[in-house]
């Protein structure tokens, strides 16, 4: 056995010891991180990390390597706040909207016993699932009338994340004003201007005025607190409830068979379902596009979806989103993506699910 043989055993050895010891470390972190939530304490604490490095960088004798120690000591601490957030994160999901929104009826459906928390945008939710702050995210990603949401499917582009699931939801948009108000007394509506796309007959005919709102449930909200009987928003019926006011009209969309998709995202690539979705980005010459229809097509993948979407900075160029039937550990869609990634300037799995139907559907 030779210098360099010997050395690399030595460090084998050493790191099968350092692989037990990480393992004690990080049981011993999961303690710390209950009693910070029990006490209500910060995962972060500089002061006592500076004393910690300050005390443990004296344990090194060659000062060759002390420089390197304390590097090392960094990031260790931070993989310990990492594993610390997502435990605290465990089981919480973040929805877009407030009580109310269709977010937060799919969340009940999906999660019924999970903590869960409502934030102000699309963007909001991928951040804090990206942040671990929660487990999960769930977002409105395509209406059988309006199409996918663009800045969604921005998002999934953008962020790290997976969608681990999706669930469509059957939605009744419902006009919703104050108790003593009728149809004749509303001159402007309110809502999401996907909501207010759907409704765009109903609302024709009753000669309104539209404002856009972040949600359907903050449009309610808004209306409710405005005591206004010519305002008015849309909205699900369970709104007139949640915030004291009449159902108007019901029904409203142009659709009967109106249905949202959402999706559930998460952090970790599920492995589990029966599709998946991809980003793509491909060169922008005549018949690149066909290049990758042709590949999933001679790989025997039914496509059930492809939508393009422009590429911020790059004017007038486009990446695709495609929604594929099948599973990731599938060969054929092994082979497949093989392919794909050798004709396309990237790919990017956005994960693998199984679509769940509302029980109204």
């Amino acid at each position: 056995m030779n210098e360099l043989e010997q050395a690399r055993k030595d460090i084998e050895v050493i790191d099968q010891e350092m692989a037990k010891l990480y393992e004690q470390r990080m049981d011993a972190v999961k303690h710390v991180i209950h009693y910070k939530m029990e006490n209500n304490l910060p995962v972060y604490d500089k002061n006592r990390e500076d004393r910690l490095i300050e005390k443990n960088r004296k344990y090194i004798q060659n000062t060759e390597y002390e420089p390197y120690y304390i590097d090392f000591l960094k990031h260790v601490m931070n993989i310990s706040k990492e594993y610390q957030k997502s435990l605290q994160a465990q089981d919480i999901v973040a929805y877009c909207g407030i009580k109310g929104a269709f977010a937060h009826m799919t969340c009940q459906k999906l999660f019924p016993s999970n903590p869960s928390i409502g934030l102000s945008t699309f963007e909001d939710v991928f951040e804090a699932v990206v942040q671990k702050k929660v487990q999960y995210g769930i977002i409105p990603f395509e209406n059988t009338n309006s199409g996918l949401v663009g800045e969604v499917l921005d998002a999934l582009n953008a962020y790290p994340v997976y969608i681990q699931e999706t669930y469509n939801l059957k939605v009744e948009q419902c006009l919703l004003g104050l108790p003593e108000a009728t149809l004749k007394d509303i001159d402007i509506v309110y809502s999401k201007d996907q909501a207010l796309s759907q409704a765009r007959v109903f609302l024709q005919q009753l000669n309104v005025q539209t404002v856009a709102y972040p949600n359907t449930a903050m449009a309610a909200q808004y209306v409710a607190n405005e005591k206004d009987i010519h305002k008015a928003a849309i909205g699900a019926k369970e709104n007139a409830s949640f915030y004291g006011l009449k159902v108007l009209a019901t029904n409203i969309e142009e659709n009967s068979q109106n249905t949202t998709k959402f999706m559930v995202i998460g952090l970790q690539s599920s492995k589990k379902g029966n599709r998946f979705s991809l980003s793509l980005v491909i060169e922008h010459k005549a018949g690149s596009l066909a290049q990758v229809i042709d590949v999933i097509g001679r790989h025997g993948l039914n496509m059930q979806c492809i939508q393009s979407r422009p590429i911020k900075g790059r004017p007038f160029e486009y990446f695709f989103y495609i929604e594929l039937d099948g599973n990731l550990k599938e060969e054929k869609v092994k082979s497949c993506l093989n392919d794909l990634e050798n004709i396309c300037e990237s790919v990017k799995i956005l994960g693998n699910y199984t679509l769940k139907e509302d029980e109204s559907l």
